[in-house]
């Protein structure tokens, strides 16, 4: 067990001063490897430090999403769906989980610990993930056998193992509401390439007598027995006829529409989270015993960084709208894992997706590493300052 005590194993230091790569060169390489082109003009994407986690980063991530994923297996089973109106139901298959690496007030000086930041089911970035390993093991060869995924049960590699959970099926698909609008296509995209799945739209989806699902596409009328997700329901108008026929289409699915609202943020307000300190809804910010300014408020239903209040003050809680759809958290402050050239700090926060079988343990499938500077982890903040935005960690050598 290595004793460095930096959140980051000290390979990561070393192939960052010998073997230093551009922005520029992870964004051409990364969208060579992913076959797309769906990428953002300016390099400000990808960070360009390769990340790998310390022994003790590692053991901390697995046992507090472990020890999470146990105690929400009562918010995962298959009935839950039924309440809701699904026919053909089926249990959570993933979790997004989201931790930030923060300064340990109770620890030294230098001590650091993690922190839950919230939680979805539902997958996000893990082949943005996978091509960047792949990326990563060209730049840096010493990265290859340290992939940001978990070793799988029979040692089968990482795509044997995603195929069947996320694009099995004789003749799946990747659903998702105004693709080629999404600040996320980069992701979307390449997913689509990788699995060669087409990307298909609810106005395309029919349903017909027998439950069936099909897709008009360029003329011709494709079934498919399983639906990658990416759509949340939500985003579609309530009157949307999709909405009427999708509940009872027999059709498997990896990351079902249904679970993004049954498990995410707001229920670590309704359970009592290991290693975590306690969280409420925003009427009750007061049990806390905390003052305003060391809270931070999220609505639950909003995502990258939006309706976000770090640090308020009384009147702005006190006021919020519909409070009971707020999270409150006790804040914490970010350790700083680095300084770039300019003299900024760059902080991290760590997002693991998870696979779910509720007969198994969970597996860590990708860790990704969002680099930040004074803003908030979200790519919408990134600038393309040194060191700074999306990345993947590195399991430490030898795991």
């Amino acid at each position: 067990m290595a004793t460095y005590s930096h959140p980051f194993h000290e390979l990561t230091f070393e192939l960052q001063k010998n073997a230093a790569q551009s922005k520029q060169t992870i964004h051409h390489l990364w969208a060579q490897l992913a076959g797309t082109r769906h990428v953002p003009t300016e390099p400000v994407l990808f960070s360009e430090w390769p990340l790998i986690a310390s022994y003790r980063l590692q053991d901390k991530l697995t046992q507090r999403v472990v020890a999470l994923c146990n105690i929400l297996k009562p918010k995962l089973q298959a009935e839950l769906m039924q309440a809701k109106g699904w026919q053909h139901a089926s249990a959570a298959d993933v979790l997004t989980v989201d931790y930030a690496i923060i300064v340990d007030e109770e620890g030294d000086a230098d001590a650091w610990d993690i922190r839950l930041v919230e939680f979805q089911a539902f997958t996000s970035l893990l082949t943005m993930g996978y091509r960047l390993h792949q990326a990563h093991s060209q730049l840096w060869p010493q990265l290859a056998d340290c992939p940001p995924w978990q070793k799988s049960s029979g040692n089968l590699d990482w795509l044997q193992t995603c195929r069947p959970w996320l694009a099995g099926g004789d003749n799946p698909a990747l659903l998702e509401y105004l693709p080629w609008q999404r600040g996320t296509l980069f992701d979307l995209h390449a997913t689509s390439v990788l699995w060669n799945l087409p990307i298909v739209e609810p106005h395309q989806i029919e349903i017909n007598a027998d439950r069936l699902l099909f897709s008009k596409q360029n003329g011709k009328r494709i079934q498919h027995d399983k639906i990658l997700n990416r759509l949340i329901l939500s985003e579609l108008d309530d009157n949307n006829p999709f909405l009427q026929l999708v509940r009872t289409a027999n059709v498997n699915w990896h990351s079902h529409p249904a679970w993004y609202f049954l498990v995410h943020k707001g229920l670590a307000s309704e359970i009592r989270i290991p290693f975590e300190p306690e969280n409420v809804r925003g009427h009750h910010w007061r049990d806390l015993n905390l003052p305003a300014h060391k809270l931070v408020a999220k609505n639950i239903f909003s995502c990258g960084g939006k309706d976000l209040f770090i640090g308020p003050n009384e009147q702005v809680l006190d006021q919020l709208d519909k409070a009971e759809n707020w999270l409150v958290q006790p804040r914490y402050r970010p350790y700083p894992m680095m300084t770039n050239k300019a003299g900024e700090k760059v902080y991290a926060e760590v997002r693991l997706i998870v696979k779910l079988d509720l007969t198994m343990q969970p597996w860590i499938a990708m860790q990704i590493v969002r680099m930040y500077c004074a803003e908030q982890a979200s790519a919408s903040f990134f600038q393309g300052r040194e060191g700074e935005g999306a990345n993947i960690l590195h399991r430490p050598p030898g795991e």
